[in-house]
């Protein structure tokens, strides 16, 4: 009984996912298991765990971007609040200026070569969001 109780604790306020992929590299691998947690407000630079509704998938990035913040991809590159910081994903053509507004998030790869994000797909809401990865298990 006791065992019963805490596993449904531990579903409650943490959960399991495989990293599928090398978008997360060095940091995460392909096949790694992580243990996020299901409470608290994402920030940036804390990697999250999300749904990605169009894609239909659940994914594992970093927030580069949060409330407040104002993304550009100009000539092949990411800025950040007019500083750059990443490569614009292959192929994306110029965008004007981006202001995240409330509960909105951009996220990318640490690995940008060959991450599918926020470059790709744009901003997530707080809702598509699970968790906060905490450490890798396995």
């Amino acid at each position: 009984m006791i065992a019963v109780l805490m596993l449904a604790l531990f579903k409650t306020f943490f959960g399991i996912a495989y990293v599928s992929g090398e978008s997360m590299e060095p940091v995460f691998r392909e096949g790694d298991i992580i243990l996020f947690r299901k409470w608290g407000t994402p920030e940036k630079g804390e990697i999250v765990t999300a749904y990605i509704e169009d894609l239909d998938c659940m994914v594992v990035k970093r927030i580069l971007a949060a409330e407040g913040d104002h993304i550009t991809i100009h000539q092949g590159k990411l800025y950040l609040n007019g500083k750059e910081t990443a490569k614009a994903a292959a192929g994306k053509p110029d965008c004007p200026e981006i202001h995240l507004p409330p509960d909105q998030y951009f996220l990318i790869g640490d690995n940008q070569d060959v991450s599918l994000d926020s470059r790709t797909f744009g901003c997530i809401g707080r809702d598509a969001v699970y968790g906060i990865v905490i450490c890798k298990l396995i």
